[in-house]
């Protein structure tokens, strides 16, 4: 993947270097080593422009020609392939990846290429889903620019009674990564939500593959509001954006490489130490602690009781409302909050 891109990706760091005047086809073989990314048999001047071309459709602003050259005056508003591979510290997540102007949902597109043999860590990123999903069929918003759309294909290899551990995982990156770059304290709501202000930022979206009780692979999905401008009319009094919190726009790259650093480092540590050393971390954050909730159970029945907290799996526990038992609940539908 990454030679099918040299010649771009030289092309950008030449342009990124001399961000105030323009770089002839000449300058950009002999001192910027295009000549090795473009070999010798191709035409030179077509590759450059056809490099050009994919630059300006990443979101970056390019002035000049093949007769003047070409100069870099402004960089992407919204998410880019290149500074995302030019941001990225982690060792894994992200080193595979694959990018879209517009999909249907990460999600899906994932589950179809972890079945096909995608290796452990492998990112899937859109400017825009059309058919972007949260919980039981839920549509989730996802405008063009208006926030982070991904999924992750994993496989560590847990038990299903760890796996609400990792969505978990998931959404305490995600608050931590916005709190780095913005200051801001989201809270997580079990067992899926980010909420900021009482209103909706995000949401994890985990969905396993099962063959004779082994996980195969892990799909972990996640939409974050970042630049959203204007939800919805029946979104409207229940969503927020980063931008919306902040009164500016937030830089949906930098995010994004800040959640999968954090997200990176946290996945190696659940694998050997478990959950429990990040309880703290999202107790603080728990945004049902201490309310009055109802949960639907897989079976069909009803819970009521007062939300106690997060457990070492990633399950919620919930005082019942008759007996003042405590019930763990591990998977179920939070019909009131």
């Amino acid at each position: 993947m990454a030679e099918a891109y040299e010649v771009e990706r030289k092309l950008l760091a030449a342009l990124k270097l001399n961000p105030h005047r323009y770089l002839d086809e000449r300058e950009l073989r002999e001192r910027f080593g295009l000549a090795a990314a473009m070999g010798e048999a191709t035409e030179s001047a077509g590759d450059l422009e056809r490099a050009v071309e994919l630059l300006v459709m990443q979101g970056y602003r390019i002035d000049g020609d093949e007769t003047r050259g070409w100069m870099l005056i402004g960089l992407p508003e919204t998410f880019s392939r290149f500074e995302l591979e030019e941001e990225l510290r982690t060792t894994f997540l992200g080193r595979c990846m694959f990018t879209y102007r517009i999909i249907g949902s990460t999600n899906e597109t994932a589950r179809a290429l972890a079945a096909g043999g995608v290796p452990d860590g492998t990112l899937l990123v859109a400017e825009e889903q059309t058919g972007g999903r949260g919980r039981r069929g839920s549509n989730w918003f996802s405008p063009a620019g208006g926030g982070i759309w991904a999924s992750l294909v994993l496989r560590p290899g847990i038990s299903a009674r760890r796996l609400g551990s990792m969505g978990m995982l998931a959404s305490l990156s995600i608050c931590l990564g916005i709190e780095q770059l913005t200051g801001l304290k989201p809270s997580i709501k079990w067992p899926n939500d980010l909420f900021l202000d009482g209103r909706k930022l995000g949401g994890v979206l985990c969905e396993a593959d099962w063959r004779a009780g082994k996980l195969q692979y892990l799909v972990l999905g996640f939409g974050l509001n970042v630049n959203v401008e204007t939800f919805p009319e029946r979104l409207a009094g229940n969503s927020i954006s980063l931008s919306q919190a902040v009164g500016g726009s937030v830089h949906c790259t930098a995010l994004l490489a800040e959640i999968l650093l954090t997200l990176e480092e946290g996945y190696f540590q659940l694998l050997t130490d478990g959950f429990a050393s990040f309880l703290p971390r999202v107790q603080v954050r728990d945004y049902l602690k201490g309310r009055q909730v109802l949960v639907e159970l897989e079976d069909g029945s009803r819970l009521d009781g007062v939300a106690s907290g997060i457990d070492e799996n990633g399950a919620l526990l919930v005082q019942e409302r008759d007996s003042n038992r405590m019930r763990s609940v591990t998977s179920g539908h939070l019909v009131q909050y």
